[in-house]
């Protein structure tokens, strides 16, 4: 009796614990819209140093110092005495930047959102061409896109066989086990032209044989489990019908889809040498068990384990997120609309009265503080 008795007490403890925890993280976000709490990268929206690591999406100017777009935020180099610009690898200077150059990077978050960078480290994109952060990329690469043409089931990483194939669903490993994918023509359309949108272009401009190209591919699929799109094995993002039935519009859906795009735009992060990352940024080691295949966009409810180092990816995620939706055309401001949207089990007709999810909050945020609203 004594036995069950701890085991209980153990039971509580972990049950309250896990609570608290989401109560934090539901408080953080709260602060984040109100200007007071995280901004992604540990730091502030009105903190007085913002940090991070993050792969450049694009180079707006070199007039005053180079303007790069990375880790969410606009970042303006500093060039003057007190600027400490450091290069690895074939990097020798500012001319050799440019999209898909990686970027590490200290500086002040200005009142219009810019962030001030008076320490960055910038060197080239991993060029380890045997890893991915599943294990040991496979000799023969998989099409970026396979047109669906009749009801197929889809494995983990991207295979369609016929849905008559006999299959054992009960192995699937996680979300991204196989997925029944419908042969519904202009569905799969949007879906992919709404996703390959969202992509950086630097991205879709890289050869096929560059290490760091992720050959994007996005599939809708009958999955009533996910209220999200799921992130797979590189490049593989899928996104249920019952998901596409709720969102308003390509807006809030591109949002969804852009979620997973930044998800694996960071996760290359695994490509990165600890030398190259520094030593002081931590944890080095544990970078492949933050990004695994079949992270859920937009997903609020961590695990005990890895707790701060999940919200962090997470916010960067949601951060990035909106600057591929801006980048792209699409109105960024639909994003915290989109999981409000997909928050409750059961589709509502007037959301209005939800609360916006964390995620949402959190970008708020970071929407009133960098982008002027359409």
């Amino acid at each position: 009796m004594a036995d069950w008795k701890n085991v209980w007490r153990r039971g509580m403890c972990l049950l309250v614990l896990a609570a608290t925890i989401q109560a934090q993280a539901s408080a953080q976000a709260g602060q984040i819209e109100s200007g007071v709490g995280a901004a992604g990268s540990g730091a502030s929206v009105h903190a007085e140093r913002i940090s991070g690591v993050a792969v450049i999406i694009r180079v707006e100017s070199f007039a005053e110092g180079p303007v790069l777009e990375a880790d969410g935020y606009r970042i303006r180099v500093a060039t003057g005495q007190a600027a400490s610009i450091t290069f690895a690898g074939r990097l020798k200077g500012i001319a050799d930047v440019g999209p898909n150059t990686w970027i590490r990077f200290e500086g002040a978050l200005d009142a219009a959102g810019m962030v001030v960078a008076q320490t960055a480290r910038l060197y080239p994109a991993g060029s380890h061409k045997a890893l991915t952060v599943m294990g040991p990329r496979k000799v023969k690469r998989q099409p970026d896109y396979e047109p669906v043409t009749q009801d197929s089931l889809l494995d983990a990483d991207g295979h369609l066989v016929s849905a008559h194939t006999k299959v054992r669903l009960s192995d699937a490993e996680g979300p991204c086990g196989w997925h029944r994918v419908p042969a519904d023509a202009a569905l799969q359309e949007r879906v992919q032209r709404v996703g390959m949108r969202v992509v950086p272009e630097y991205q879709k401009a890289l050869p096929e044989d560059a290490p760091s190209r992720i050959p994007f591919r996005f599939y809708a699929v009958a999955d009533d489990r996910v209220r999200s799109a799921i992130a797979c094995n590189e490049g593989l993002i899928l996104v249920p019908k019952n998901v596409l039935e709720r969102l308003k519009s390509d807006d809030q859906l591109g949002a969804v889809l852009a979620d997973a795009v930044a998800f694996n735009l960071e996760r290359q992060l695994v490509t990165m040498t600890p030398a190259e990352l520094g030593a002081n940024l931590g944890a080095a080691a544990a970078i492949p068990m933050l990004f695994p295949a079949g992270y859920i966009a937009g997903e609020s409810v961590l695990g005990v384990v890895n707790y701060e180092k999940g919200l962090k990816v997470r916010r960067d995620c949601a951060r990035i997120a909106l600057q591929l939706l801006a980048d792209a055309g699409y109105d960024p401001w639909q994003a915290p609309e989109a999981w409000r949207v997909l928050a409750p089990k059961q589709a509502l007709k007037d959301v209005g009265s939800l609360d916006y999810t964390p995620e949402g909050k959190y970008q708020l945020g970071v929407l009133k503080l960098q982008y002027k609203k359409l």
